[in-house]
């Protein structure tokens, strides 16, 4: 197969968890050949998700599939091949330990989380599944003390979602609390997401946002879809999501629906339809 030309390879952006994984937090055959022969033309793949280190070990070695990882809803971006990293933002160590020690004065569940560091100041069985999903569970802490407040990636709500956002508007702190999937919100520094991470990489490349794509299901996913010089989104995303979309697959994430994205744009000629636009 010949490759393409530098000034004629595309950068795709997909998000993970409900979009181009299946129910079962992996990759669909049918997406995995899809994703091989863009590849393989020279157009580069990158997984966009609200995922740590830690939440990528249900993944598998499915991450082969991607030239790059950005992880943290934008805040780090590491290259598959060899594993380097390019950029990584952390949250800052003042606001940390502010949002740690108010949740623990007032019993609020917060996950606190690094890379492959995940700790947890208060357990529900809820969670079980989603570890054993895992293989690992979190590290139980009480105290400020208990957990490395100084460098961390980002925290997440789950049970007590609603005063722990709460808390961080009437504090002023400078996080971002962006829905996930339901029941679930991502927090994370204010000056990075799924967007900043992709327009990052873009001009790493030196790829035209005209040749980006960028395709997901939930909110934290919109503000790339709308960046990207095509938004995409699958059959199952969200109202709102496909609302922002230039083109929504026939299919959902548990049929390749990302599948059907890459075949229409990259082997069918769908690219040109919406290059004339």
């Amino acid at each position: 197969m010949e490759r393409l030309d530098a000034d004629r390879r595309w950068l795709l952006a997909l998000d993970l968890d409900g979009t181009a994984c299946n129910n079962q937090s992996r990759l669909g055959e049918r997406t995995k050949l899809a994703l091989t022969r863009a590849r393989e033309l020279g157009h580069v793949v990158c997984f966009a998700t609200g995922r740590r280190e830690v939440d990528m070990l249900s993944f598998g070695d499915d991450h082969k599939y991607a030239d790059y990882l950005l992880m943290n809803n934008g805040g780090k971006l590491v290259r598959t091949g060899d594993g380097a990293v390019l950029f990584h933002e952390r949250v800052d160590p003042e606001t940390a330990r502010a949002l740690i020690e108010r949740c623990l004065a007032n019993d609020y569940q917060l996950h606190v989380l690094d890379g492959f560091y995940w700790a947890l100041n208060r357990w529900n069985e809820s969670l079980k599944g989603y570890t054993d999903q895992l293989g690992t569970r979190p590290v139980p802490y009480h105290t400020l003390e208990e957990v490395p407040w100084q460098h961390l990636d980002g925290f997440m709500a789950t049970v007590d979602l609603e005063p722990v956002c709460k808390i961080i508007k009437e504090m002023g702190l400078p996080l971002l609390c962006v829905l996930s999937e339901p029941g679930c919100v991502d927090i994370t520094p204010a000056r990075i997401s799924k967007r900043g991470g992709l327009e990052r990489l873009a001009a790493l490349l030196d790829i035209p946002r005209e040749r980006t794509i960028a395709a997901g299901d939930y909110d934290n996913d919109i503000d790339m879809i709308q960046w990207a010089g095509v938004g995409a989104a699958v059959q199952n995303a969200l109202p709102r999501v496909k609302a922002a979309a230039d083109y929504v697959t026939p299919h959902d994430n548990d049929h390749d629906g990302v599948a059907d994205l890459v075949e229409h744009f990259f082997f069918r000629g769908g690219y040109a339809e919406i290059i004339k636009k």
